[in-house]
């Protein structure tokens, strides 16, 4: 849902827009008539190297929104790798085209994932909970495993991807709003405050629209949550 939101928020401000999905059917009929989109429907791990290389072809940005179906199969059945094996082919597609100028990629990860390069203090409780959740629920080894990918592997000197890992806190249904983004959470990660998705397509927007705020948050894993004041929005925090 996420991403279509992120669609949606990018074609309203006038952006070409490439999109991979498995189907069209949750695309609305405004979008997929807009002629600023390419829709690719496929799944897109069945997607060839050459193919991948050719869909983020001079692409300024790419997105990962990918997550898993929270029913019994979407969290213990194939492919488990799903976030990571995206973002790893996303990144090699990307320096397999060899720009001149660095691709963004963002990726939507969940603020359950530490930031392996801060001292992220966590209570007896959210460390054993994440424990369990690491080894009993694939989904939550996976987004862990996407976001070693970026920090490890890409790292900050790659010619060609600069990379940022959103992390919101527990996803809503609601509209844009008011929201912060920090560096780490500021409250404990199963009692911070919710983010709508909007918020965290209207962040990834920012991103790839605002130099600025891409300059203070690539490289870096910031968490977005729902403002506590909603007549203030702090994206540049």
């Amino acid at each position: 849902m996420t991403g279509r939101l992120l669609v949606a928020q990018l074609l309203d401000k006038e952006h070409k827009v490439r999109v991979i999905v498995r189907s069209t059917d949750n695309l609305s009929e405004s979008v997929l008539k807009n002629p600023d989109i390419t829709v690719i429907e496929a799944s897109i791990l069945d997607l060839t190297d050459e193919e991948m290389a050719g869909h983020v072809r001079n692409c300024d940005a790419v997105a990962s929104c990918l997550g898993h179906v929270m029913d019994f199969k979407g969290m213990y059945g194939a492919p488990r790798q799903l976030c990571t094996e995206a973002t790893r082919r996303m990144c090699s597609a990307i320096e397999s085209n060899r720009h001149s100028a660095p691709t963004k990629f963002i990726l939507m990860n969940t603020v359950g994932v530490k930031n392996p390069e801060l001292e992220e203090s966590r209570s007896w409780y959210e460390r054993g909970l994440l424990t369990l959740l690491r080894y009993g629920l694939p989904p939550h080894k996976d987004n862990e495993t996407a976001a070693e990918y970026l920090f490890q592997d890409v790292g900050k000197e790659n010619q060609y991807v600069e990379w940022c890992s959103v992390r919101p806190d527990s996803l809503i249904n609601a509209d844009v709003s008011a929201y912060d983004i920090e560096e780490s959470p500021s409250t404990g990660i199963f009692t911070g405050r919710p983010t709508s998705r909007s918020n965290v397509a209207h962040f990834m927007t920012e991103l790839i629209e605002n130099a600025a705020l891409w300059n203070r948050w690539q490289f870096r894993a910031p968490v977005i949550m729902n403002a506590v004041d909603p007549g203030e929005t702090t994206v540049g925090r």
